[in-house]
């Protein structure tokens, strides 16, 4: 009789699974080692170095991990960065299908990578541009989100609360409205996708820093990507600023080749200082592996400022997934001194 009870468990178990999806992954990502590093021009080091830590993203070896399970009717997200031999959480919600493929709850951490149904980065393979994280919920709190089936629309709003493991954690219910972020969208298939909302900095009593903002995607072009968005903030700045950024970008693959290319402007401060910057790249995929060429461009109306400039030739092995550059980096400022680097960036998984 106990042989049938844990059969028939383990019967039910496996049929539920059948009906969900649950999924583990790991990644050594996007690990960068410098082989080797310097300065160029008048009174510059002589000195050439190696190891981690040199001007690439990350720092130091680094390590996901993901556990994702959806069902019917809940489901829920864990995701750890592990530095060295530290693991962190950074994401950890749970998700209440209330209405499936119609409304659902997330509950929990949205840290680091946040929840990015309203977020946008550029298609740059790798150093992708974003217009300060426009559009993502980043924080503690609760996500509602109502997203009908095959309608195209989509609606979140969230309200934001303090870290719980932090002293004093409860909110003050005062601060509710200026603690809620939001976002809406609505796709025309092979047409555009328009999204508008407002997300926020820090937690009341904190300035929150709240912006507002939205963004047109055109998808009527095939193997085109091509976007803009605008960002503006600086109700809750004192002295009062208006502070406005905006960013283009996209993409063409014409396979093998692909053009990709981003440009932002900023404006910001009293009297108001903007900044602008241009990042195209260019890749050819030749199967065994990918030459490429990226190059960023920027600079601002401040007085001196100078242009700052990098330009970047790489050749990744596509089976290994591995990256192996020669970037140099300088500015037009009279006797600055240039940087130069060779980055070995591994990024696989499973």
């Amino acid at each position: 009789m106990k042989k049938a009870v844990v059969l028939g468990m383990i019967l039910l178990a496996l049929g539920t699974l059948a009906y969900a999806d649950a999924s583990i992954g790991f990644g050594w990502g996007r690990t960068t080692f410098t082989v080797a590093s310097g300065f160029m021009g008048t009174g510059a080091s002589t000195d050439i170095t190696s190891g981690w830590g040199l001007a690439d993203f990350p720092t130091a070896p680094r390590e996901n991990l993901d556990i994702a399970y959806s069902g019917d009717h809940t489901g829920f997200h864990f995701t750890g960065y592990m530095d060295g031999t530290v693991l962190s959480w950074v994401g950890i919600y749970g998700t209440l299908k209330l209405m499936p493929d119609m409304f659902s709850v997330l509950i929990g951490e949205f840290n680091n990578d946040g929840w990015d149904d309203f977020r946008k980065t550029s298609p740059h393979p790798i150093r992708d541009v974003h217009n300060g994280n426009v559009g993502r919920f980043n924080g503690y709190g609760i996500i509602g989100v109502l997203a009908p089936k095959d309608s195209g629309f989509e609606a979140a709003v969230m309200y934001k609360t303090a870290d719980p493991t932090a002293a004093g954690a409860p909110n003050l219910i005062g601060g509710t409205a200026k603690n809620t972020n939001f976002g809406l969208s609505y796709t025309v298939p092979n047409t555009v996708k328009v999204v508008v909302g407002s997300t926020t900095g820090a937690i009341d009593p904190l300035p929150v820093e709240r912006n507002v903002f939205g963004r047109v995607e055109l998808l009527m072009v095939p193997n085109l990507t091509l976007w803009a968005d605008v960002k503006y903030e600086g109700f809750d700045v004192t002295p009062a600023v208006s502070i406005i950024n905006a960013e283009l970008a996209g993409a063409y693959d014409m396979k093998p080749l692909t053009i990709v290319f981003a440009g932002v402007f900023g404006s910001a401060g009293t009297p108001a200082v903007s900044t602008w910057g241009v990042v195209p790249e260019v890749y050819y995929n030749m199967g065994a592996f990918t030459l490429g060429l990226y190059a960023s461009v920027a600079g601002s109306s401040l007085a001196g400022s100078g242009i700052g400039y990098m330009v970047e030739p790489y050749v990744k092995l596509n089976d290994f997934n591995t990256r192996i550059s020669f970037v140099y980096a300088g500015d037009t400022l009279a006797g600055s001194i240039s940087t130069w680097r060779i980055p070995v960036m591994i990024d696989w998984g499973f």
